[in-house]
C-alpha cells in the first residue's frame, strides 16, 4: 500500500477508536489547526522536502602537486557530498553542516581533478540531493621548470641625460616562481651572456597568487641602478630563474639597451690618382655619424693636412664613400677618413697612392 494511502487509513482509525470510546475531542481555533493532521491531509504532507539551492562561490584556494583547497559559501546547515573523479575514479566525502572548507590530498600531480558538491535536505517522508557546484582543477606537475617574467628599463634618475641612451643606468624586474616549492626562488641575471652580478632572491610582494593558487604573492625581484656595459652598440640583460627540484634553469625575460659612442671607422680607403686629381673610396661602416672629413700627408704621417671641409654622411652602414682632391700628387701620398658625430671623432688606416 503507498505510504500516502497508509497514513489516512490511520488518521481514519484513530477518529473511529474515539468515536468508539465516547472521548470527545474539542476543535481547536481553525488557525491552529494543521492540514497534515486533518482527515483529509494533503499530498504534500508526505512529500520529502525541496531540493536545496547549489553551493555558490565554489573556487581553489590552492592547486598544489599533490593537494587542492577548496573553499564555498555556506549552505546552512545541510549536510554536505563532495565527490572528486580523478581518472576515471569518483570517491567521495560526507560533510557535516556549515563547512566551507576542505583540503584534497593526496592527489597525482599534473593530473586533471573534477569536483562536485551539494547539500542534501531531509524530512520524516525522505531527503532530497539539492543542485551541484562543480569545479574542475590540474594540479601541478612534479619537476617542472620556473615560470616568470622580467622586464628592463632605463632609468630617469635625478641629473639625467634627456636621451635615454646616453644614461648610465638601467633596472630589471618581474617575477617567478617553481611549482617544486612555494618558497621563493632566484634569478641570475646575465649581460651579453655572461653572468652580471650575484643571485637575486624573488621574494617581494607579487601579484602571482590569483593565476598560480595557493603559491602566494612573494615571488618579484627589482634590480635597480645597475650599470650598462661600456663598449659601443646594443647590449642585452637577461633573467633565469633559477631551478629547485627537477626541471631546468628557464630565461623569463630579456632588456637591450644601446650604448651610444664615436662612429665606426671607415676601411678600405683606396687612393686612385688621375691626371689632375685623386679619387679617393672607401667602405663606410658607421650609421650615426654626422660627417666625414678627409685628411692627407705627404711626410708618411708626420703631419696631416685637412682637405676640404666637412662632407655630408653616407647613408647607412656598409655603403662605399667617393671623395676628389682637385690636386696633383705624387707616389706615396696617403689619404685618411675622419669619421665624426657627437660622441667624437674616428680614423681609418690610411691608403696612399703608388
Amino acid at each position: 500500500m503507498p505510504r500516502q494511502s497508509l497514513q489516512r487509513v490511520l488518521a481514519t482509525l484513530a477518529i473511529v477508536a474515539a468515536a468508539l470510546t465516547g472521548v470527545v475531542v474539542t476543535a481547536a481555533p481553525a488557525s491552529a489547526l494543521n492540514p497534515c493532521f486533518s482527515n483529509t491531509p494533503p499530498d504534500g504532507c508526505f512529500d520529502p522536502p525541496a531540493a536545496p539551492s547549489a553551493p555558490t562561490g565554489l573556487r581553489a584556494t590552492a592547486v598544489l602537486q599533490t593537494s587542492v583547497t577548496l573553499t564555498w559559501n555556506a549552505l546552512g546547515t545541510l549536510p554536505l557530498t563532495l565527490t572528486r573523479t580523478v581518472n576515471g575514479q569518483t570517491t567521495t566525502a560526507s560533510l557535516k553542516g556549515a563547512t566551507t572548507t576542505y583540503t584534497d590530498s593526496p592527489l597525482p600531480a599534473g593530473t586533471t581533478v573534477a569536483y562536485a558538491l551539494w547539500g542534501t535536505a531531509c524530512n520524516n517522508n525522505g531527503c532530497t540531493e539539492g543542485g551541484h557546484a562543480n569545479l574542475t582543477v590540474t594540479t601541478r606537475p612534479l619537476g617542472s621548470n620556473p615560470i616568470g617574467s622580467a622586464t628592463g628599463a632605463v632609468m630617469n634618475y635625478y641629473g639625467a641625460p634627456t636621451n635615454p641612451d646616453d644614461r648610465v643606468y638601467y633596472s630589471m624586474s618581474g617575477w617567478t616562481l617553481d611549482y617544486d616549492t612555494t618558497g621563493p626562488i632566484s634569478v641570475q641575471l646575465t649581460s651579453d651572456g655572461q653572468p652580471f652580478g650575484s643571485p637575486i632572491t624573488a621574494n617581494a610582494t607579487s601579484s602571482t597568487d590569483a593565476a598560480n593558487p595557493g603559491y602566494g604573492n612573494a615571488h618579484g625581484f627589482t634590480a635597480s641602478w645597475l650599470r650598462k656595459a661600456s663598449g659601443k652598440g646594443l647590449h642585452t640583460t637577461c633573467a633565469i630563474a633559477l631551478n629547485v627540484g627537477g626541471g631546468s634553469n628557464t630565461q623569463i625575460g630579456c632588456f637591450t639597451y644601446k650604448v651610444p659612442g664615436p662612429p665606426a671607422p671607415a676601411t678600405n680607403v683606396n687612393p686612385v690618382p688621375g691626371p689632375a686629381s685623386v679619387t679617393v673610396t672607401f667602405t663606410d661602416n658607421a650609421d650615426d655619424e654626422t660627417g666625414f672629413y678627409v685628411q692627407r700627408t705627404t711626410d708618411a704621417g708626420q703631419n696631416w693636412l685637412q682637405v676640404g671641409a666637412l662632407n655630408a654622411p653616407i647613408q647607412g652602414a656598409g655603403g662605399i664613400g667617393r671623395f676628389i682632391d682637385y690636386s696633383v700628387v705624387g707616389s706615396g701620398v696617403c689619404y685618411r677618413i675622419v669619421e665624426q658625430n657627437t660622441y667624437g671623432q674616428t680614423v681609418s688606416q690610411p691608403g696612399c697612392t703608388p
